[in-house]
């Protein structure tokens, strides 16, 4: 049977490296797509296919960096799907969740999506201590279109 991994990432060369990754180093029955936070939209048929979601922890808009690689994950989750946010930040030791995969964690990226590939659908409580982590950044992005609308102007 062939596992379908979904990476989703803020930018696309990001996502691309990530893609490359898994398609070097996972075996034959792996099948891996890729797409941006903004790019593209997830099609109804690869969300119920994928097995996996490996979600960029951190983006960016126009108030700061924001943890929607979180909120993601959570969805997925909530969702009866697995998802492994990965991060370029080097804290693992500070945050332990089999959720989460940075640049100091102990086992490689390889092991980490097996790993959750392997286990058993978590609950989004699983993600308790990330969120408590980056609590400072758990916020929803901001839509410009929304605070356009707050204030009267229509576009």
């Amino acid at each position: 049977m062939r596992r379908i991994i979904v990476s989703i990432t803020e930018q696309a060369d990001t996502a691309k490296a990530i893609d490359s990754y898994i398609r070097s180093t996972m075996n034959d029955h792996i099948d891996s797509y890729y797409m941006t936070y903004c790019g593209e939209l997830l099609s109804g048929a690869l969300i119920r296919q994928a097995d996996l979601f490996v979600i960029e922890l951190f983006a960016t808009d126009s108030v700061g960096p924001y943890t929607e690689g979180l909120h993601a994950a959570v969805k997925w989750i909530s969702l009866g799907k697995r998802a492994l946010i990965v991060s370029g930040s080097a804290i693992a030791e500070k945050i332990e969740s089999p959720l989460y995969w940075d640049l100091a964690s102990r086992d490689t990226l390889k092991s980490r999506m097996i790993s959750v590939l392997e286990s058993p659908t978590p609950s989004p409580s699983a993600l308790d201590t990330v969120k408590k982590h980056f609590h400072r950044y758990y916020r929803k992005a901001e839509d410009p279109h929304r605070e356009l609308k707050t204030v009267g102007i229509d576009k």
